[in-house]
């Protein structure tokens, strides 16, 4: 479930529905050890990306004293919208999404009941503009979705969103 990419800016790692393979939108998400966070690193994978990638939308932020740093663009890729986010995370942080994530593959591999619930929710959230590209302000996110469908067995969207408002008020 990890894939390493370049090392130019730190060591990188492919997380999210991506790794996970239950993907429903054009997203990726990458998170870079923040052991390598500097303003040289930061700005210097900033201006690859503006110049390679050409955002329609770019947004940053970059907290030298907490070490925490953000990146997140869409772009289009052969044609078709992309968003990507990268982020600064410490190696257990990292270790953590990754460990996750192969549980998540697991419980799959166990039950593929699982991996079509998740994404019949999150392509239902997409239609409703509660997930996904032009999502409201009012939103779900993967994490919540993998919860309700992985730990508590919910696989319809009705479900779902009646477990996201009882969570979202406690």
């Amino acid at each position: 479930m990890e894939e390493k990419g370049d090392k130019k800016y730190g060591e990188a790692y492919i997380v999210g529905s991506y790794g996970m393979n239950i993907m429903t939108w054009n997203d990726l998400d990458f998170y870079i050890d923040k052991s390598s966070l500097n303003g040289a690193n930061y700005y210097g994978l900033a201006s690859e990306i503006l110049k390679k990638f050409v955002p329609g939308h770019f947004d940053g932020a970059f907290h030298m004293e907490n070490e925490s740093a953000f990146l997140g663009f869409e772009t289009s890729i052969s044609g078709d919208r992309w968003n990507v986010d990268i982020w600064w995370k410490s190696q257990t942080e990292i270790n953590d999404s990754i460990a996750y994530a192969n549980d998540i593959a697991r419980l799959m591999g166990e039950n593929p009941t699982l991996k079509n619930g998740v994404i019949t929710i999150k392509q239902d959230l997409i239609s409703r503009r509660l997930y996904g590209f032009d999502k409201g302000k009012k939103h779900c996110h993967s994490k919540e979705i993998y919860d309700a469908v992985f730990h508590e067995g919910i696989l319809s969207t009705e479900r779902f969103l009646a477990y996201a408002e009882s969570f979202q008020k406690s």
